[in-house]
């Protein structure tokens, strides 16, 4: 992210994004993601966010979070929805069958998830490295062995860090191929802006994906807290109603009638 003139730029478009969402009312969703568990999450996101009345879902890897776990197993009590990202954050899983691979990077980390944030969570699953490649064959062989694991272990939706916002339609048929834009890697303010406006004035989910917030070299996706906190504000601004990944889930579900699933505790994260 070209940081020179980003706090200029993004300014601009948060106050351009407001005039457009008083405009033309208000339509459509989004969730702020967080990829990997790392300290900088809670160092520096949750703070950011609560100022703003805002909650975020924290897609953790057991490893990453190991030395401040009672930390982390705090922000479900707080509003915040922890989501898997496995146990390693393994990138080559061609070698694995899906037996092996629920037992090695999902079961340690759904038993610690279900003691901090109880039965009734949500169970939402961000693809490290956006690879969805478990064992051999094809890839729609492989992507269907692993999304038929995922429904094996109760998940309720799955994450990519790619593609537009997410139309109801697809979100129904394609829980576990959600749609994402990754925040600090290719995305600029105006891209950002663009995809909330899309969003909002198509009806759609948007999903933001960041990793790092503060230091760390941009290459690994990193944004400045300065960039963070322009970006959360335009957010705030964009006209979109702020819900954490389980919420809006269940919120879709619930528009479905009959078939909405049973209310879980979540939280709707200023929406």
């Amino acid at each position: 992210m070209n940081r020179r003139h980003f706090a200029a730029g993004v300014a601009t478009l948060v106050l351009a994004s407001g005039r457009a969402a008083a405009a033309s009312g208000t339509a459509g969703a989004v969730s702020i993601t967080y990829d990997d568990g790392l300290p900088s999450h809670l160092d520096v996101a949750v703070p950011a966010l609560e100022r703003r009345g805002l909650r975020g879902t924290f897609y953790v890897t057991l490893e990453n979070i190991a030395r401040r776990t009672d930390e982390w197993a705090r922000l479900p009590g707080r509003g915040h929805e922890l989501g898997a990202h496995t146990v390693h954050h393994p990138c080559n899983i061609s070698p694995f069958d899906a037996r092996s691979f629920a037992d090695r990077e999902f079961r340690p980390l759904e038993t610690w998830l279900d003691a901090v944030a109880g039965p009734g969570r949500a169970r939402d699953f961000a693809y490290p490295c956006d690879v969805t490649n478990l064992g051999a064959g094809p890839p729609d062989v492989q992507r269907g062995r692993y999304e038929a694991m995922l429904r094996g272990l109760k998940m309720e939706s799955a994450r990519n860090s790619e593609g537009p916002p997410n139309p109801p339609a697809w979100v129904r048929r394609h829980p576990y191929r959600l749609q994402a834009l990754a925040i600090g890697y290719d995305a600029q303010p105006l891209d950002v802006f663009n995809y909330l406006q899309r969003a909002r004035v198509e009806g759609r989910w948007a999903i933001l994906v960041f990793h790092q917030v503060g230091s760390g070299p941009e290459s690994d996706g990193a944004v400045t807290a300065v960039q963070h906190d322009a970006l959360l504000d335009m957010v705030v601004a964009s006209g979109l109603a702020a819900r954490t990944v389980g919420a809006q889930m269940l919120r879709l579900a619930s528009e479905d009638g009959p078939r909405a699933a049973a209310p879980r505790r979540s939280d709707l994260g200023g929406g």
